[in-house]
């Protein structure tokens, strides 16, 4: 890919790409309490509505964010609210990105998500019509995961998908024999036990958060999540800490190695909303990986990232482009670092 000064307007070689993006766009109404709620209390709601809503859903934050840092992305997306119909084809469209690999869902559905967020941040998830959406129910067709989609990325990144569309998914994946990343989400219904350990042991980055780390552990009846190691081909898992910044481990031919902890990057105000960071640490994270940089620094331009996803409400609303990404990095590393 070509940059032009002002790093604002990429051409883009259309037949070769950085990444394809497996997973989901969402439209999501986010409703803003005190406290979680609890059975038979009332819980009163400080912000949000059902009828308002903003775009994102982990695939589709994914794809923004790579390609706001100028990266060439292909995505493979379902969606199950036709309300997002206009907004997604003409996001791509005026990226120049092909829009082959978007699943519209029928003219009428209205399947959203509903984040609850409290005081401290803390998210619950609602997603609306979701039974729609798994293998017995015939109302969304499973989206086929032709071979085009794969045959000319760098890297192709599996974040949660329709349920009925995760085994083909995973399979298409590891057919490309494309280096395959996952980006981890604590769904059995989007991940059921055999599609997930499947992904697992094929997959050779794993992100995922201390609640997700906990539930594969558990879930496969290992002692530590550096046992997923000794299954597949698993070389870097990094696990996001919020605040308390990130953890890489990772492996090759003289064992395994933990990175000391890489901390969070400040924002520069306070932090608004909590949706989308750890989809924004991928997308700096990835980013790193593409143009070469060490481990530490992939993690430091992953937390960056995420810092500007904080500043500001909606998952895609504060996207930086590459030259805000690296200065704001560049400053996180110290005055006169080089990128």
């Amino acid at each position: 890919m070509k940059y032009s000064k002002d790093l604002k307007k990429v051409h883009f070689d259309m037949s070769k790409y950085n990444f394809t993006v497996v997973g989901t766009a969402a439209t999501v109404s986010i409703f803003k309490v005190e406290k979680m709620p609890e059975v038979g209390a009332s819980t009163p709601v400080f912000g949000g509505s059902i009828i308002d809503f903003q775009n994102g859903g982990m695939g589709f934050n994914i794809c923004a964010g790579l390609v706001s840092l100028g990266c060439s992305v292909y995505p493979v997306l379902t969606y199950a609210d036709a309300r997002q119909h206009d907004y997604i084809h003409s996001f791509f469209a005026l990226k120049n990105l092909p829009e082959d690999g978007i699943k519209d869902p029928p003219e009428n559905s209205c399947g959203t998500t509903i984040m609850i967020q409290d005081g401290e941040k803390n998210h619950m998830t609602l997603i609306t019509e979701y039974g729609n959406r798994l293998p017995a129910s015939d109302y969304f067709d499973e989206q086929k995961m032709e071979d085009k989609f794969f045959k000319s990325s760098d890297y192709v990144i599996l974040t949660a998908t329709f349920p009925k569309n995760a085994d083909s998914a995973v399979d298409a994946i590891i057919m490309s024999q494309k280096p395959f990343v996952l980006s981890m989400r604590k769904d059995k219904n989007a991940f059921p036990h055999e599609i997930l350990f499947k992904a697992l042991i094929n997959a050779n980055y794993l992100f995922a958060n201390k609640t997700e780390v906990d539930f594969i552990v558990d879930e496969y009846e290992f002692k530590k999540i550096e046992d997923l190691f000794e299954y597949g081909k698993m070389k870097y898992i990094v696990q996001t800490m919020g605040k308390d910044g990130s953890i890489i481990i990772s492996k090759d031919v003289d064992g395994i190695y933990v990175y000391d902890r890489v901390p969070a990057v400040h924002c520069r105000t306070p932090i608004i909303d909590t949706v989308g960071a750890g989809d924004g640490y991928v997308c700096g994270f990835m980013y790193g990986i593409l143009n070469g940089k060490t481990m530490h620094e992939c993690a430091l331009l992953g937390s960056t990232l995420s810092s500007f996803i904080l500043e500001n409400e909606g998952s895609v609303t504060n996207l930086p482009d590459e030259k805000r990404l690296i200065e704001r990095f560049k400053e996180s590393r110290g005055i006169g670092y080089e990128f």
